[in-house]
């Protein structure tokens, strides 16, 4: 991405709730059945009706703009549809989550525990944490412990979230999610799991078609795509330039920690 790009998508980009609406009409219009990512579990488990089409709606929230996501679920509460939210530590807010869990959606983790736990010990190469991956297990599940008591949410499916640190090592936060953690947690799904990737027909995410996302996403409904995943995140759909210039000023600082 060049840095002119980076500047306007962060700072001048107009908000885009009337294209999510956009997408939220063409579902209904087009008879889908939308799922949060918990509620189609029951659909992996009971398999899928001949026919009938599916929408899965997930929201990674790595930039704490509240006032976007606000207007999507007010959106989402308007064509009665419900969407998975899954909150990073830095972008946890309690009421918004109360509000979607009580609109029919779901609200969750969004773990990144090898990146927080590699920057807090300055573990500058993939082969000490993998020598350190058990204590990072224990790392998650308390941290995931203290996550669900802040919330009051009972976070039964997550979704690991992507650092730096992971692109620089090459290893997923998923990977921490054994069946240790699944066992000792009562973790039902990662968002990533095998199980639920291999049930989707087609999957588009905003972050990777950036300003195709919202013509893409309609046309994939109209063509009646089965089982269909939207990933978005705020980040794409509103531009303030406080919490984006607090990301950038931090991921920028965390780079450079790790480098020195």
């Amino acid at each position: 991405m060049g840095i002119k790009t980076r500047i306007y998508n962060d700072f001048f980009r107009p908000s885009k709730e009337g294209e999510y609406e956009a997408i939220l009409k063409a579902a209904c219009d087009n008879g889908y059945e939308v799922h949060t990512m918990l509620s189609f579990e029951q659909v992996i488990e009971g398999g899928r009706i001949e026919g009938k089409k599916y929408l899965i709606l997930r929201r990674d929230i790595d930039t704490a703009d509240f006032k976007i996501l606000r207007k999507m679920l007010e959106l989402e509460k308007k064509y009665g549809v419900r969407a998975t939210y899954y909150f990073r530590w830095n972008t946890v807010n309690v009421q918004l989550m109360k509000e979607i869990s009580e609109a029919g959606g779901e609200a969750s983790y969004h773990f990144e525990e090898i990146a927080t736990y590699c920057y807090k010990h300055r573990i500058r190469s993939k082969e000490v944490m993998l020598k350190r991956i058990e204590e990072i297990r224990d790392f998650f599940i308390s941290q995931y412990a203290k996550f669900k008591e802040k919330t009051g949410q009972p976070c039964l499916t997550i979704a690991s979230h992507g650092d730096y640190i992971n692109t620089r090592f090459k290893f997923q936060n998923k990977e921490l999610i054994d069946n240790r953690v699944r066992k000792t947690t009562g973790i039902l799904r990662e968002a990533y799991d095998e199980p639920h990737m291999n049930a989707l027909t087609c999957r588009i995410a905003d972050q990777v078609e950036m300003e195709e996302f919202t013509s893409k996403a309609v046309e994939a409904i109209k063509r009646g795509e089965p089982v269909l995943e939207l990933l978005t995140h705020p980040r794409q759909w509103n531009s303030p330039v406080w919490v984006n210039l607090k990301e950038e000023i931090g991921r920028v600082a965390r780079g450079m920690w790790m480098r020195i």
